[in-house]
């Protein structure tokens, strides 16, 4: 019997059923339920793969649901299948990671499928038992304790800005990043009020915020040319030259979605310096001896998996995001067959390079130069823009 289990939640019969005819000659095991109850139901029953879900339904609509499907069951890939592109519910359950992507109804049958097929190859790469062997052995990760707990919690039980702020403010270096972002150009707010931050910025935007620090002060690093420092300077360097490349040369605000995936991008080198310092030290002396391979297959031959793996697999069970997790995951191989928003994932690939480039010229991989015609724009311009030596 296949592994590969999809689950379609819409009151509407006729659409269940077009979505059956759509899906009839693949070698998905499909499952159907018009309520978000019988979906329920049936993800009790079976282990599901992907719900894809109505968001306008009687009783449970679609965003209740599928924070329901979060909550039970995390590893389940959950999208919203809606006609209504400019509903706040939908940006909503996409920021707060009730889901992770959004599908357009009426649907293009070759885009749906092609999304479906990527999705199932992104979590291919989760499978890697490898990787599930070295998270779990993080499960009581020390680096995310403290106040990132506790902010979590007043956010899953719905407490106000100031009584999250209270908490933030006992943090200086989480208060102090929390306000610098919120006073950007980006957002174009002028506050010394860490409550009318979080109501500026939203909770989630928040939460990635108060995780990042809590990463970066806690990491021990003693791994050269690495540290906290540089870390720290990089991680923050590409989530402004993300913002710039969006708002100068794309001509567009960074989703909200998408707002902190500079500063959590590189989260999963944070933790193998951290965690494996010994065997990181051997990826670092071979890298340097074959400066011609990347970063990511010394990884692969010494550990097993990609600090990409590892950090776009946390951010997954910690419920960031999809587009944050799909920018750690792919963001040194942006044009991968299994990246469904490209155009995101080529900045953060670009932004990456480039504030590499300034923190450190050691241990840069290649920048993918197929991605300036995507994005429609210029090698030039963009190291104009960044301020960075031209070629």
């Amino acid at each position: 019997m296949t592994e590969k289990r999809i689950l379609f939640v819409d009151d509407e019969n006729s659409i269940l059923k077009a979505l059956e005819r759509l899906f009839f000659d693949s070698d998905y095991e499909l499952f159907t339920a018009n309520s978000g109850a019988a979906g329920l139901q049936i993800l009790a029953d079976y282990p599901i793969d992907i719900v894809i879900s109505d968001m306008r339904m009687p009783g449970m609509d679609g965003h209740q649901f599928l924070k329901k499907v979060k909550t039970l069951y995390p590893g389940t890939t959950r999208l919203i299948l809606s006609g209504y592109a400019n509903e706040q519910e939908i940006l909503d359950s996409l920021i707060d990671g009730s889901s992770n992507l959004y599908l357009f109804k009426p649907w293009d049958s070759e885009d749906i499928k092609k999304k479906i097929a990527q999705i199932f190859e992104a979590r291919q790469i989760f499978r890697n038992q490898i990787l599930l062997d070295l998270a779990n052995g993080l499960e009581n990760l020390s680096l995310v304790t403290g106040i990132y707990n506790a902010v979590c919690q007043l956010i899953d039980h719905d407490a106000d800005a100031s009584a999250i702020a209270r908490i933030i403010e006992t943090d200086p270096a989480v208060t102090a990043a929390v306000l610098r972002i919120v006073n950007s150009a980006f957002y174009n707010v002028k506050t010394g009020s860490v409550a009318q931050a979080i109501t500026y910025l939203g909770l989630p935007v928040v939460k990635s915020i108060v995780l990042s620090c809590s990463l970066y002060k806690s990491a021990n690093i003693k791994v050269p040319p690495f540290s906290i420092a540089r870390l720290t300077n990089y991680a923050t360097m590409t989530n402004f030259f993300m913002t710039q490349i969006y708002s100068e040369l794309l001509q567009k605000q960074v989703p909200d979605a998408l707002a902190t995936a500079g500063l959590l991008h590189n989260l999963g080198l944070v933790i193998c310096l951290h965690y494996f310092p010994e065997i990181y030290k051997r990826v670092v002396e071979e890298r340097l001896q074959q400066p011609e391979k990347s970063l990511l297959e010394f990884e692969k031959e010494t550990i097993g998996v990609t600090h990409a793996e590892l950090g776009g697999y946390l951010l997954n069970w910690w419920g960031l995001p999809y587009p944050i997790v799909e920018c750690a995951l792919f963001y040194h191989e942006p044009l991968h067959n299994a990246v469904m928003d490209k155009i995101a994932v080529s900045v953060v690939h670009v932004a990456s390079y480039y504030a590499r480039k300034t923190v450190t010229h050691s241990m840069v991989d290649a920048l993918d130069i197929r991605v300036f015609p995507l994005l429609n724009i210029t090698q030039r311009d963009c190291e104009k823009l960044l301020q960075v030596p031209q070629r």
